[in-house]
């Protein structure tokens, strides 16, 4: 498989800035908000998206440190 390569164009905040106390679960991020800042060269291709139902978003978790492919559920 080819490299694939991404360019981040913007950058998802979000009220939690320690593990301790972040949900692990959506269900317990029940009404948190977050903010996503697009830059400015980029926004322009976000017209009119007040009328759909959906976006996607692919983030990338840039203070993560390792990952396990096995883990023990709760």
């Amino acid at each position: 498989m080819d490299l694939i390569k991404y360019k981040p164009i913007g950058i998802i905040k979000s009220p939690f800035k320690n593990l301790e106390g972040m949900p692990i679960q959506p269900i317990g991020a029940c009404g948190v908000t977050g903010e996503i800042h697009i830059e400015d060269e980029y926004k322009e291709g976000l017209t009119d998206l007040e009328e759909f139902s959906h976006i996607m978003l692919i983030y990338h978790l840039h203070l993560s440190r390792g990952y396990s492919l096995s883990v023990k559920p709760f």
